[in-house]
């Protein structure tokens, strides 16, 4: 299996981040398992530069190209005890 077979998508279905691989059809998932959690992790870590951040603290992350440019802000909520 290569590497390039394998992609994160977004599954209108289930409304989940999800790790697939495909065959020559780049469209048509041959499996997929969900990793939701494992993105946002992910982007948490990536965020705070794998630090945990505090209650409170927050991180804007620019992303994209050309005439496609976003910005994403992650924050630590505060919790009830």
């Amino acid at each position: 299996m290569k590497i390039e077979s394998i992609g994160i998508r977004h599954a209108p279905l289930s409304n989940r981040i999800v790790l697939a691989r495909f065959g020559k059809d780049p469209h048509v998932a041959l499996e997929s398992r969900d990793a939701m959690d494992d993105f946002l992790k992910a982007i948490i870590s990536y965020a705070f530069d794998g630090q945990m951040p505090v209650p409170g603290k927050a991180m804007e992350i620019k992303f994209g190209g050309g005439d496609e440019q976003f910005s994403m802000t992650v924050k630590r909520l505060e919790t009830q005890p």
